[in-house]
């Protein structure tokens, strides 16, 4: 996905590699599993906070 994407797009330093790294850290099950069933987490809100956090972590 990220290597289909124009030249400057990732923040300055970041590679695909350490893109997709950060993209599969941030956006799992697992993750999403805790945010709504152990952090009680409405799953438009799991959305709205990996938009924002993949936002800020990778585009310039």
């Amino acid at each position: 996905m990220f290597s289909s994407w124009p030249g400057g797009v990732l923040r300055q330093g970041l590679d695909i590699r350490s893109a997709v790294d950060i993209y599969a850290a941030i956006c799992n099950i697992d993750v999403y599993t805790t945010l709504t069933g152990e952090r009680g987490w409405q799953p438009d809100q799991v959305e709205r906070w990996w938009t924002e956090a993949l936002a800020r972590e990778l585009l310039t």
